[in-house]
Protein backbone atom coordinates (compact mmCIF):
# COMPACT_ATOMS: atom_id res chain seq x y z
CA UNK A 1 0.00 0.00 0.00
CA UNK A 2 1.16 3.50 -0.78
CA UNK A 3 1.06 6.79 1.13
CA UNK A 4 -0.14 9.61 -0.98
CA UNK A 5 2.11 12.06 -2.46
CA UNK A 6 -0.33 14.72 -0.43
CA UNK A 7 1.08 16.05 2.39
CA UNK A 8 -0.45 15.08 5.57
CA UNK A 9 -3.66 17.48 7.25
CA UNK A 10 -3.45 17.90 10.89
CA UNK A 11 -6.65 19.36 13.01
CA UNK A 12 -6.65 20.89 15.74
CA UNK A 13 -9.19 19.91 18.04
CA UNK A 14 -11.55 21.26 21.38
CA UNK A 15 -10.15 20.23 24.72
CA UNK A 16 -13.79 18.69 25.29
CA UNK A 17 -13.95 16.63 22.81
CA UNK A 18 -13.95 13.15 23.97
CA UNK A 19 -12.24 10.03 21.89
CA UNK A 20 -16.10 8.78 21.65
CA UNK A 21 -17.57 11.94 19.77
CA UNK A 22 -14.50 11.55 17.69
CA UNK A 23 -14.91 7.49 16.42
CA UNK A 24 -18.64 7.99 16.47
CA UNK A 25 -18.74 10.66 14.01
CA UNK A 26 -15.63 9.19 11.91
CA UNK A 27 -17.65 6.00 12.36
CA UNK A 28 -20.07 7.20 10.17
CA UNK A 29 -18.91 7.29 7.12
CA UNK A 30 -15.55 4.30 7.85
CA UNK A 31 -15.09 1.33 9.78
CA UNK A 32 -12.47 2.05 12.20
CA UNK A 33 -9.54 -0.52 13.58
CA UNK A 34 -7.59 1.10 16.40
CA UNK A 35 -3.95 -0.47 15.93
CA UNK A 36 -1.87 1.07 18.49
CA UNK A 37 -2.51 3.18 21.78
CA UNK A 38 0.63 4.39 23.79
CA UNK A 39 0.69 6.61 26.82
CA UNK A 40 3.97 8.06 28.05
CA UNK A 41 5.34 10.89 30.30
CA UNK A 42 6.74 13.07 28.42
CA UNK A 43 8.89 16.78 28.79
CA UNK A 44 8.89 18.99 26.54
CA UNK A 45 13.38 20.52 26.70
CA UNK A 46 14.52 23.23 25.69
CA UNK A 47 17.65 25.62 26.57
CA UNK A 48 16.83 29.06 28.99
CA UNK A 49 17.67 31.08 25.63
CA UNK A 50 15.00 28.35 24.10
CA UNK A 51 17.89 27.78 21.75
CA UNK A 52 15.93 24.87 20.54
CA UNK A 53 12.90 26.55 19.64
CA UNK A 54 14.95 29.59 17.63
CA UNK A 55 15.96 26.78 15.33
CA UNK A 56 12.44 25.79 15.18
CA UNK A 57 13.16 21.84 16.59
CA UNK A 58 11.08 20.38 19.03
CA UNK A 59 12.62 18.09 21.81
CA UNK A 60 10.56 15.79 23.67
CA UNK A 61 11.88 13.61 26.42
CA UNK A 62 9.94 10.09 26.93
CA UNK A 63 9.49 8.52 30.03
CA UNK A 64 13.07 9.28 31.06
CA UNK A 65 14.72 6.98 28.34
CA UNK A 66 14.73 8.54 25.48
CA UNK A 67 14.57 11.77 23.40
CA UNK A 68 13.10 12.42 20.41
CA UNK A 69 14.01 15.47 18.35
CA UNK A 70 11.61 16.81 15.35
CA UNK A 71 13.48 18.67 12.50
CA UNK A 72 10.35 19.17 10.31
CA UNK A 73 7.80 21.12 12.41
CA UNK A 74 4.71 19.24 9.70
CA UNK A 75 5.65 15.79 11.59
CA UNK A 76 5.84 16.95 15.22
CA UNK A 77 5.39 14.34 17.84
CA UNK A 78 4.80 12.09 14.81
CA UNK A 79 7.16 8.83 16.32
CA UNK A 80 7.82 7.52 13.00
CA UNK A 81 9.74 10.73 12.00
CA UNK A 82 11.33 11.13 14.80
CA UNK A 83 14.95 11.52 15.19
CA UNK A 84 15.58 9.45 18.70
CA UNK A 85 18.62 8.87 21.04
CA UNK A 86 18.23 6.71 23.07
CA UNK A 87 20.18 5.32 26.58
CA UNK A 88 19.55 8.64 28.51
CA UNK A 89 17.66 8.95 32.00
CA UNK A 90 16.59 11.70 34.19
CA UNK A 91 19.68 12.78 35.16
CA UNK A 92 20.50 13.46 31.22
CA UNK A 93 21.14 17.58 30.01
CA UNK A 94 23.68 17.75 28.49
CA UNK A 95 24.68 17.06 24.85
CA UNK A 96 28.05 15.84 26.11
CA UNK A 97 26.14 13.25 28.23
CA UNK A 98 24.33 11.92 25.35
CA UNK A 99 25.63 9.00 22.95
CA UNK A 100 27.87 10.03 19.71
CA UNK A 101 25.23 10.50 17.00
CA UNK A 102 24.19 12.88 14.35
CA UNK A 103 22.01 14.62 16.62
CA UNK A 104 24.14 15.00 19.30
CA UNK A 105 26.34 16.74 16.78
CA UNK A 106 23.39 19.35 16.79
CA UNK A 107 22.71 19.93 19.97
CA UNK A 108 26.35 20.70 20.50
CA UNK A 109 26.37 23.45 18.21
CA UNK A 110 22.93 24.94 19.71
CA UNK A 111 23.17 24.59 23.01
CA UNK A 112 27.09 24.68 23.92
CA UNK A 113 27.13 24.49 27.95
CA UNK A 114 23.44 24.95 28.52
CA UNK A 115 21.90 22.36 29.99
CA UNK A 116 18.03 21.15 28.67
CA UNK A 117 15.07 21.30 30.88
CA UNK A 118 11.64 20.89 31.30
CA UNK A 119 9.67 23.51 30.29
CA UNK A 120 6.47 21.32 30.49
CA UNK A 121 6.15 18.05 31.58
CA UNK A 122 2.94 16.04 31.11
CA UNK A 123 1.23 12.92 29.56
CA UNK A 124 1.40 11.61 25.65
CA UNK A 125 -1.17 9.24 24.40
CA UNK A 126 -0.71 8.07 20.56
CA UNK A 127 -3.50 6.21 19.14
CA UNK A 128 -2.99 5.13 15.50
CA UNK A 129 -6.62 4.24 13.81
CA UNK A 130 -7.38 2.99 10.30
CA UNK A 131 -10.32 4.33 8.41
CA UNK A 132 -11.47 1.24 5.82
CA UNK A 133 -14.32 0.11 3.66
CA UNK A 134 -16.55 -2.46 4.51
CA UNK A 135 -14.11 -4.66 2.78
CA UNK A 136 -11.68 -4.07 4.84
CA UNK A 137 -9.64 -1.82 2.36
CA UNK A 138 -7.76 0.76 4.40
CA UNK A 139 -8.53 4.27 3.26
CA UNK A 140 -7.51 6.43 5.49
CA UNK A 141 -4.72 6.54 8.65
CA UNK A 142 -5.84 8.59 11.37
CA UNK A 143 -3.38 9.72 14.12
CA UNK A 144 -4.90 11.37 17.31
CA UNK A 145 -2.67 12.56 19.63
CA UNK A 146 -3.88 13.81 22.71
CA UNK A 147 -1.66 15.58 26.02
CA UNK A 148 -3.45 16.12 29.87
CA UNK A 149 -1.29 17.60 32.36
CA UNK A 150 0.72 15.63 34.73
CA UNK A 151 -1.68 16.03 37.85
CA UNK A 152 -5.16 15.06 36.04
CA UNK A 153 -4.83 12.07 33.71
CA UNK A 154 -8.20 13.20 32.13
CA UNK A 155 -7.95 16.44 31.77
CA UNK A 156 -6.82 17.04 27.83
CA UNK A 157 -4.95 20.14 27.21
CA UNK A 158 -3.86 19.30 23.69
CA UNK A 159 -5.33 17.57 21.17
CA UNK A 160 -4.47 17.10 17.48
CA UNK A 161 -5.47 15.04 14.58
CA UNK A 162 -3.62 13.66 12.05
CA UNK A 163 -4.86 12.56 8.74
CA UNK A 164 -2.69 10.30 6.08
CA UNK A 165 -3.92 9.68 2.72
CA UNK A 166 -3.47 6.86 0.66
CA UNK A 167 -2.82 6.98 -2.81
CA UNK A 168 -5.76 6.98 -5.07
CA UNK A 169 -8.52 7.84 -2.16
CA UNK A 170 -8.47 11.30 -1.84
CA UNK A 171 -12.24 11.93 -1.96
CA UNK A 172 -12.66 9.48 0.85
CA UNK A 173 -9.59 11.87 3.03
CA UNK A 174 -11.69 14.74 2.35
CA UNK A 175 -14.42 13.06 3.84
CA UNK A 176 -12.48 12.63 6.78
CA UNK A 177 -11.59 15.80 7.21
CA UNK A 178 -15.02 17.38 6.49
CA UNK A 179 -16.27 15.13 9.59
CA UNK A 180 -13.08 16.36 12.10
CA UNK A 181 -14.09 19.86 11.17
CA UNK A 182 -17.64 19.04 11.74
CA UNK A 183 -16.54 18.24 15.06
CA UNK A 184 -15.16 21.73 15.74
CA UNK A 185 -11.67 20.75 14.29
CA UNK A 186 -9.54 23.35 12.37
CA UNK A 187 -6.37 23.50 10.48
CA UNK A 188 -3.99 25.51 13.19
CA UNK A 189 -3.40 29.31 11.96
CA UNK A 190 0.36 29.45 14.11
CA UNK A 191 3.15 27.02 13.23
CA UNK A 192 3.11 23.23 14.59
CA UNK A 193 5.07 23.96 17.50
CA UNK A 194 3.75 27.49 18.51
CA UNK A 195 0.47 25.93 18.09
CA UNK A 196 1.71 22.84 20.62
CA UNK A 197 3.22 25.28 23.04
CA UNK A 198 0.43 27.67 22.72
CA UNK A 199 -2.30 25.36 23.81
CA UNK A 200 -0.37 23.94 26.49
CA UNK A 201 0.22 27.44 28.13
CA UNK A 202 3.84 27.39 27.29
CA UNK A 203 5.13 31.00 26.19
CA UNK A 204 8.56 30.83 24.79
CA UNK A 205 11.05 33.70 25.98
CA UNK A 206 14.35 33.92 24.62
CA UNK A 207 16.92 35.03 26.68
CA UNK A 208 19.91 37.71 25.74
CA UNK A 209 21.77 38.98 28.17
CA UNK A 210 22.77 41.83 25.87
CA UNK A 211 20.74 44.46 26.61
CA UNK A 212 18.14 45.02 23.76
CA UNK A 213 18.16 48.54 24.18
CA UNK A 214 16.50 51.93 21.81
CA UNK A 215 17.34 54.80 23.37
CA UNK A 216 16.02 58.22 22.37
CA UNK A 217 18.72 60.72 22.09
CA UNK A 218 17.36 63.38 23.87
CA UNK A 219 16.60 61.29 26.85
CA UNK A 220 18.34 62.82 29.59
CA UNK A 221 21.40 61.30 31.19
CA UNK A 222 19.88 60.04 34.40
CA UNK A 223 16.93 58.25 32.95
CA UNK A 224 19.23 56.74 30.14
CA UNK A 225 21.11 55.49 32.66
CA UNK A 226 18.26 54.06 34.53
CA UNK A 227 16.63 52.05 31.99
CA UNK A 228 19.94 50.56 31.55
CA UNK A 229 20.92 49.74 34.85
CA UNK A 230 17.34 48.25 35.37
CA UNK A 231 17.21 46.16 32.47
CA UNK A 232 20.18 44.51 33.31
CA UNK A 233 19.05 44.19 36.88
CA UNK A 234 15.94 42.22 35.73
CA UNK A 235 18.51 39.74 33.57
CA UNK A 236 20.27 39.08 36.65
CA UNK A 237 17.37 38.52 38.51
CA UNK A 238 15.96 35.92 35.68
CA UNK A 239 19.01 33.55 36.63
CA UNK A 240 18.40 33.31 40.19
CA UNK A 241 15.92 30.04 39.74
CA UNK A 242 18.65 28.62 37.52
CA UNK A 243 21.27 29.23 40.00
CA UNK A 244 19.73 27.44 43.02
CA UNK A 245 18.76 24.69 41.32
CA UNK A 246 21.82 24.20 39.70
CA UNK A 247 20.51 23.47 36.12
CA UNK A 248 24.12 24.63 34.64
CA UNK A 249 26.87 26.93 35.07
CA UNK A 250 26.07 29.77 32.47
CA UNK A 251 22.82 30.97 34.81
CA UNK A 252 26.14 32.19 37.38
CA UNK A 253 28.05 33.01 34.72
CA UNK A 254 24.90 35.10 32.96
CA UNK A 255 24.32 36.80 36.89
CA UNK A 256 28.06 37.86 36.74
CA UNK A 257 27.85 39.27 33.13
CA UNK A 258 24.30 41.02 34.37
CA UNK A 259 25.49 42.34 37.69
CA UNK A 260 29.58 43.51 35.89
CA UNK A 261 27.58 45.56 33.37
CA UNK A 262 25.15 47.01 35.99
CA UNK A 263 28.81 48.09 38.18
CA UNK A 264 30.33 49.02 34.57
CA UNK A 265 26.61 51.51 34.20
CA UNK A 266 27.31 53.10 37.63
CA UNK A 267 31.17 53.89 37.18
CA UNK A 268 30.82 55.05 33.98
CA UNK A 269 27.88 57.33 33.76
CA UNK A 270 28.59 58.67 37.73
CA UNK A 271 28.49 61.93 36.34
CA UNK A 272 24.34 61.54 36.37
CA UNK A 273 23.97 60.32 39.99
CA UNK A 274 25.39 62.35 42.76
CA UNK A 275 29.09 61.51 44.09
CA UNK A 276 28.30 59.56 47.10
CA UNK A 277 25.47 57.63 45.80
CA UNK A 278 28.08 56.50 43.41
CA UNK A 279 30.17 55.20 46.37
CA UNK A 280 27.22 53.94 47.91
CA UNK A 281 26.09 51.63 45.00
CA UNK A 282 29.81 50.96 43.69
CA UNK A 283 29.94 49.23 47.55
CA UNK A 284 26.56 47.49 47.91
CA UNK A 285 26.95 45.46 43.90
CA UNK A 286 30.66 44.65 44.33
CA UNK A 287 29.51 42.83 47.68
CA UNK A 288 27.06 41.05 45.64
CA UNK A 289 29.38 39.99 42.94
CA UNK A 290 31.98 39.12 45.22
CA UNK A 291 29.90 36.65 46.86
CA UNK A 292 30.00 34.17 43.47
CA UNK A 293 33.93 34.69 43.17
CA UNK A 294 34.47 31.34 44.66
CA UNK A 295 31.77 29.35 42.60
CA UNK A 296 32.82 30.79 39.41
CA UNK A 297 36.29 29.65 39.49
CA UNK A 298 35.37 26.19 40.37
CA UNK A 299 33.04 26.36 37.71
CA UNK A 300 35.65 27.09 35.25
CA UNK A 301 38.01 24.89 36.15
CA UNK A 302 36.00 22.27 36.29
CA UNK A 303 34.29 22.54 33.18
CA UNK A 304 38.19 23.05 31.44
CA UNK A 305 39.12 19.71 33.02
CA UNK A 306 39.85 18.21 29.93
CA UNK A 307 42.12 20.44 28.31
CA UNK A 308 44.18 20.56 31.44
CA UNK A 309 44.49 16.84 31.48
CA UNK A 310 45.50 17.28 27.58
CA UNK A 311 48.14 19.89 28.60
CA UNK A 312 50.36 17.27 30.99
CA UNK A 313 52.49 14.10 29.51
CA UNK A 314 50.30 11.26 30.38
CA UNK A 315 52.77 10.13 32.81
CA UNK A 316 51.60 13.04 34.53
CA UNK A 317 47.39 13.60 34.28
CA UNK A 318 46.28 11.04 37.02
CA UNK A 319 48.42 13.06 39.62
CA UNK A 320 46.00 15.93 38.71
CA UNK A 321 42.63 13.91 39.87
CA UNK A 322 42.68 14.53 43.01
CA UNK A 323 42.33 18.27 42.40
CA UNK A 324 39.46 18.20 40.06
CA UNK A 325 38.34 15.75 43.23
CA UNK A 326 38.99 18.53 45.63
CA UNK A 327 37.24 20.84 43.39
CA UNK A 328 33.86 18.83 42.45
CA UNK A 329 33.34 18.63 46.49
CA UNK A 330 33.88 22.15 47.06
CA UNK A 331 31.77 23.07 43.97
CA UNK A 332 28.85 21.35 46.11
CA UNK A 333 29.55 22.92 48.89
CA UNK A 334 29.46 26.61 47.11
CA UNK A 335 26.46 25.92 45.07
CA UNK A 336 24.48 25.23 48.16
CA UNK A 337 26.02 28.56 49.81
CA UNK A 338 25.12 30.42 47.09
CA UNK A 339 21.50 29.08 46.62
CA UNK A 340 20.69 29.71 50.59
CA UNK A 341 22.60 33.40 50.00
CA UNK A 342 20.11 33.55 47.04
CA UNK A 343 16.57 32.61 48.61
CA UNK A 344 17.53 34.64 51.93
CA UNK A 345 15.63 37.63 53.30
CA UNK A 346 19.12 39.50 53.38
CA UNK A 347 19.37 38.78 49.77
CA UNK A 348 16.18 39.70 48.63
CA UNK A 349 15.76 42.85 50.72
CA UNK A 350 19.02 44.19 49.17
CA UNK A 351 18.40 43.61 46.04
CA UNK A 352 14.99 44.77 45.66
CA UNK A 353 15.71 47.94 47.42
CA UNK A 354 18.64 48.61 44.54
CA UNK A 355 15.97 46.93 42.08
CA UNK A 356 13.45 49.85 43.26
CA UNK A 357 15.93 52.68 43.32
CA UNK A 358 15.97 52.37 39.22
CA UNK A 359 12.78 51.56 38.45
CA UNK A 360 10.72 54.96 37.36
CA UNK A 361 13.84 56.45 36.81
CA UNK A 362 16.40 57.25 39.69
CA UNK A 363 15.34 59.76 42.91
CA UNK A 364 18.23 62.21 43.59
CA UNK A 365 19.81 65.46 43.31
CA UNK A 366 20.45 66.97 39.76
CA UNK A 367 23.94 66.96 38.80
CA UNK A 368 25.59 68.97 35.48
CA UNK A 369 25.06 65.99 33.65
CA UNK A 370 21.74 64.38 34.98
CA UNK A 371 19.54 66.06 32.54
CA UNK A 372 21.57 66.25 29.59
CA UNK A 373 20.77 64.20 26.35
CA UNK A 374 22.04 60.95 26.67
CA UNK A 375 23.71 61.45 23.34
CA UNK A 376 26.18 63.73 24.39
CA UNK A 377 27.35 61.68 27.32
CA UNK A 378 27.41 58.68 25.00
CA UNK A 379 29.93 60.38 22.74
CA UNK A 380 31.79 61.78 25.04
CA UNK A 381 32.77 58.58 26.96
CA UNK A 382 32.62 56.38 23.90
CA UNK A 383 35.48 58.64 22.58
CA UNK A 384 37.13 59.06 26.11
CA UNK A 385 37.97 55.49 26.50
CA UNK A 386 39.13 54.38 22.76
CA UNK A 387 41.22 57.63 23.06
CA UNK A 388 42.35 55.81 26.41
CA UNK A 389 42.84 52.59 25.41
CA UNK A 390 44.45 54.03 22.10
CA UNK A 391 47.28 55.87 24.06
CA UNK A 392 48.02 53.48 26.32
CA UNK A 393 48.29 50.42 23.46
CA UNK A 394 51.08 52.77 21.63
CA UNK A 395 52.86 52.52 24.94
CA UNK A 396 52.66 48.78 24.88
CA UNK A 397 56.32 47.42 24.36
CA UNK A 398 57.65 43.23 24.59
CA UNK A 399 59.25 44.41 28.19
CA UNK A 400 55.77 46.13 29.29
CA UNK A 401 54.36 44.78 32.49
CA UNK A 402 51.87 42.49 32.28
CA UNK A 403 49.31 44.21 34.53
CA UNK A 404 49.35 46.94 31.94
CA UNK A 405 48.15 44.83 29.84
CA UNK A 406 45.71 43.45 32.34
CA UNK A 407 44.58 47.27 32.78
CA UNK A 408 43.59 48.18 28.78
CA UNK A 409 41.69 44.28 29.07
CA UNK A 410 39.58 46.33 31.79
CA UNK A 411 39.33 49.20 29.47
CA UNK A 412 38.87 47.68 26.64
CA UNK A 413 35.71 46.03 28.69
CA UNK A 414 34.32 49.20 29.71
CA UNK A 415 34.34 50.50 25.67
CA UNK A 416 32.45 47.14 24.90
CA UNK A 417 29.76 47.83 27.55
CA UNK A 418 29.50 51.32 26.40
CA UNK A 419 28.41 50.04 22.60
CA UNK A 420 25.93 47.84 24.67
CA UNK A 421 24.18 50.74 26.41
CA UNK A 422 24.51 53.12 23.66
CA UNK A 423 24.73 51.01 20.20
CA UNK A 424 21.01 52.35 19.06
CA UNK A 425 22.19 55.89 19.36
CA UNK A 426 24.51 55.63 16.33
CA UNK A 427 24.63 53.74 12.46
CA UNK A 428 23.88 50.19 12.98
CA UNK A 429 26.44 48.96 10.64
CA UNK A 430 28.91 51.17 11.66
CA UNK A 431 28.40 50.18 15.42
CA UNK A 432 28.59 46.28 14.39
CA UNK A 433 32.28 46.91 12.48
CA UNK A 434 33.06 48.57 15.84
CA UNK A 435 31.94 46.03 17.63
CA UNK A 436 33.41 42.93 15.56
CA UNK A 437 36.79 44.88 15.42
CA UNK A 438 36.81 45.01 19.63
CA UNK A 439 35.58 41.81 19.87
CA UNK A 440 38.83 40.41 18.56
CA UNK A 441 40.75 42.19 20.52
CA UNK A 442 38.96 41.50 23.82
CA UNK A 443 39.55 37.49 22.91
CA UNK A 444 43.09 37.67 22.63
CA UNK A 445 43.22 39.57 25.89
CA UNK A 446 40.27 37.43 27.51
CA UNK A 447 42.22 34.56 27.21
CA UNK A 448 46.13 36.11 28.46
CA UNK A 449 43.61 37.14 31.25
CA UNK A 450 42.29 33.46 31.87
CA UNK A 451 45.62 32.05 31.92
CA UNK A 452 47.03 34.84 33.94
CA UNK A 453 43.83 33.68 36.97
CA UNK A 454 44.33 30.51 36.43
CA UNK A 455 47.96 30.18 36.66
CA UNK A 456 47.47 32.54 40.46
CA UNK A 457 44.76 29.92 41.78
CA UNK A 458 46.68 26.58 40.73
CA UNK A 459 49.66 28.40 42.51
CA UNK A 460 47.53 29.46 45.61
CA UNK A 461 46.48 25.54 45.42
CA UNK A 462 49.97 24.19 45.31
CA UNK A 463 50.92 26.56 48.46
CA UNK A 464 48.02 24.72 50.27
CA UNK A 465 49.09 21.27 49.07
CA UNK A 466 52.85 22.05 49.86
CA UNK A 467 51.92 23.14 53.58
CA UNK A 468 50.18 19.97 53.99
CA UNK A 469 51.37 17.41 56.34
CA UNK A 470 50.77 14.75 53.98
CA UNK A 471 52.08 15.67 51.12
CA UNK A 472 50.80 14.45 47.74
CA UNK A 473 54.07 14.41 45.26
CA UNK A 474 52.33 12.87 42.31
CA UNK A 475 49.72 16.08 43.04
CA UNK A 476 52.45 18.48 43.43
CA UNK A 477 54.70 17.39 40.27
CA UNK A 478 51.39 17.51 37.85
CA UNK A 479 50.30 21.10 39.60
CA UNK A 480 53.80 21.90 38.48
CA UNK A 481 53.55 21.12 35.39
CA UNK A 482 50.16 22.41 34.59
CA UNK A 483 51.26 25.88 36.06
CA UNK A 484 54.52 25.87 33.70
CA UNK A 485 52.86 25.08 30.56
CA UNK A 486 49.96 27.78 31.11
CA UNK A 487 52.75 30.34 31.30
CA UNK A 488 54.36 29.38 28.31
CA UNK A 489 50.83 29.47 27.19
CA UNK A 490 50.43 33.08 28.44
CA UNK A 491 53.62 34.35 26.47
CA UNK A 492 52.27 33.46 23.56
CA UNK A 493 49.17 34.82 24.21
CA UNK A 494 51.04 38.05 25.29
CA UNK A 495 52.54 38.57 21.62
CA UNK A 496 49.05 37.63 19.68
CA UNK A 497 47.55 40.77 22.43
CA UNK A 498 50.63 43.29 21.38
CA UNK A 499 49.70 42.99 17.48
CA UNK A 500 45.91 43.09 18.19
CA UNK A 501 46.46 45.90 19.81
CA UNK A 502 47.96 47.23 17.25
CA UNK A 503 45.22 46.34 14.92
CA UNK A 504 42.86 47.86 16.82
CA UNK A 505 44.39 51.38 17.43
CA UNK A 506 45.38 51.40 13.57
CA UNK A 507 44.12 54.54 11.54
CA UNK A 508 41.66 53.13 9.80
CA UNK A 509 39.82 52.19 13.66
CA UNK A 510 40.88 55.69 14.56
CA UNK A 511 38.46 57.33 11.09
CA UNK A 512 35.21 54.31 12.34
CA UNK A 513 35.05 55.53 15.99
CA UNK A 514 35.76 59.23 15.09
CA UNK A 515 33.49 59.49 12.18
CA UNK A 516 30.21 56.56 13.87
CA UNK A 517 30.08 58.16 17.22
CA UNK A 518 29.38 61.83 17.06
CA UNK A 519 26.84 63.60 18.51
CA UNK A 520 23.77 65.51 16.12
CA UNK A 521 20.92 67.49 17.27
CA UNK A 522 18.69 66.28 15.17
CA UNK A 523 15.87 63.62 16.87
CA UNK A 524 16.87 59.74 16.41
CA UNK A 525 13.91 59.58 14.18
CA UNK A 526 15.05 62.13 11.72
CA UNK A 527 18.14 59.58 11.69
CA UNK A 528 16.99 56.81 8.85
CA UNK A 529 21.03 55.59 8.93
CA UNK A 530 20.60 54.35 12.48
CA UNK A 531 18.34 51.83 11.77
Amino acid sequence: MKLSKIRQSHYLLPDNMTKKNFLDTLGQEFIIKQVENTSEKIAILDSFEWALYEHRILAVRHDNQRISLWFDEEDILDPDEAHTIEDINARTRFWWQLPESPERDILKKLLDLRAMYPVYEGLLRTEQFNLMDNDGKILVFCQLLTIYRPENSRKAVFRMARLIPVTGYKTQNKQASELIKSLGGFMPRLSPIDSLLSALGVMPKPFNIKPQLDLDPQMSSREAASVIISIMIDKQRQTEPGIIKDIDTEFLHHYRVALRMVRAAVAQLKEVFPPNDVIELKQRFGALASETNRLRDLDVFILDKKRYMALLPPSLRDGLLPMFNDFEQSRTAEVRRIARWLASRAYKKEITELEERFKNNYSALETHWSEQPIINLAVTKIQKRYKKIQKAAAKITHDTPDQDIHNIRIACKKLRYLLYFFGSLFNKKQVKIAGRHLKALQNHLGIFNDLSVQAEFLENYLDETEHKSKKDIMLIASLGGLISSLHTMQLQERERCIDALAVFSNKENQRLFKETFVSEKTSKKDKGGRK
